[in-house]
């Protein structure tokens, strides 16, 4: 039998070996109901966040959807109770001082429990996910002497819950927002202090492909017409009812396209109702409403375009796992669409909320097959180049790292970076 020694050659120069990344332990607060964009992210970061020496302990309502996720894929969850009503304002829409008495009253007791969790599980950072997590888990970071990172997933509104946020970001050590113009939406003091980082999507999962006829047949009564897909949760702000009206006025040969919508209803149920009633009378048979589904790449690669036509974004997957997917998109130009949409390059964009430029620009669209491969070229290159997930993740992990390793005086912020 032959045997073969190492020899080590005194004169060669030593390499050092590559340094374990240091640990940093966070408390992930999340109180979303559904599992959303906002939610669906974190679950795709956790194994590259561990890789990159961060250890996450998600903080959710026993029952939520991310927190069963969580715990299926292996991840530690603690129980943190949050009341699933949060509002200050009346069913009529205005400001009630009762129900603003109330979430102070529920702010303060949240942010000792998040506080106690904090020091219990000896984490070095508190980073709140949800938008009502925010000024709580500030006022935890300042009781259990944690830094707090915001995460922003939409643009901010000018009103007092805006205002609050403003404060909220104001108070922490760093901000996330997943687009410049989730940033841009902020309080001048508070667009300042917050570093934008955008979302990413997993271009190995989502990529090119052949259209799987069975899924294209749940996607449409008539696969053989132009198949259009929306990708959104049941929600008034997502403006399915504009691209239902959008695609009943397409003109003629395309007067057979069918309309798909994949996502789940929102916190008022009774709109996916209104939603199926006028998919109904404009579309008839020609609408397929699918619900949540959890098998993105297989849609998209079925489907023909992804049409958004919401008023209110912040980064959207769907349009990155579409892209992603060499699927070309139309959308309304709201918050950071434009900065993955380029129109004419990399997608289609019409008039904020006028569907009528909706229909000529997805008529536009599915007119000109060759210009819409084009587009899905340079948009999945556009991904490959700005919105990997594991740039997400570097830049994520970058920053918590940098909050453990500074512990700056709590206040202080961190200006963009990014």
């Amino acid at each position: 039998m032959t045997t073969s020694t190492a020899v080590l050659d005194p004169t060669a120069p030593l390499v050092p070996a590559e340094p374990e990344p240091a640990r940093c332990r966070v408390l992930v607060v999340e109180q979303g109901e559904g599992m959303w964009g906002a939610q669906r992210y974190l679950l795709r970061l956790a194994p590259l966040l561990r890789a990159r020496g961060v250890e996450q302990i998600l903080a959710a309502p026993a029952g939520s959807a991310t927190a069963a996720a969580w715990r299926a894929s292996g991840l530690l969850h603690v129980v943190l109770a949050a009341p699933d009503d949060r509002g200050i304002r009346a069913p009529a829409g205005r400001l009630s001082p009762a129900n603003t008495v109330r979430e102070v009253g529920r702010t303060a007791v949240l942010a000792r429990r998040t506080a106690a969790l904090a020091r219990l599980l000896e984490v070095d950072v508190v980073h709140a996910n949800s938008h009502w997590s925010h000024l709580e888990c500030v006022l935890a970071g300042r009781l259990a002497s944690r830094p707090v990172v915001l995460h922003l997933h939409e643009e901010n509104e000018p009103d007092l819950i805006g205002r609050l946020r403003g404060l909220a970001v104001c108070g922490a050590q760093a901000s996330v927002a997943v687009s410049a113009a989730v940033a841009a939406s902020l309080p001048p003091a508070a667009a300042r202090r917050t570093q934008v980082i955008r979302n990413g999507v997993d271009t190995d999962a989502m990529r090119p492909g052949p259209a799987d006829p069975g899924t294209r047949a749940q996607l449409a009564a008539d696969p053989s017409a132009p198949v259009v897909l929306v990708l959104s949760r049941l929600d008034p702000r997502k403006g399915v009812d504009n691209v239902i009206r959008a695609v009943a006025a397409l003109p003629g040969r395309f007067a057979r396209t069918q309309l798909a919508v994949a996502g789940a209803p929102s916190l008022d149920p009774a709109h996916a109702e209104t939603l199926r009633e006028l998919g109904a009378n404009l579309l008839g048979v020609r609408i397929r409403f699918l619900g949540p589904r959890t098998d993105v790449a297989d849609l998209l690669r079925a489907c023909d375009a992804l049409v958004l036509a919401s008023s209110l974004e912040g980064l959207p997957l769907s349009v990155l796992e579409a892209h992603a997917c060499g699927i070309p998109v139309v959308a309304f130009p709201t918050a950071g669409i434009p900065e993955i949409v380029t129109d004419g390059v990399t997608g289609l964009l019409a008039r904020t909320g006028d569907i009528d430029d909706l229909t000529r620009r997805l008529s536009e669209l599915l007119g000109d097959p060759a210009h819409g491969r084009r587009i899905s070229v340079a948009a999945r290159a556009n991904v490959l180049a700005r919105h990997t997930l594991t740039r997400q993740a570097d830049d994520q992990a970058e920053l918590l790292h940098y909050l453990v390793a500074a512990r700056r005086p709590f206040g202080s912020g961190r200006r963009p970076s990014k």
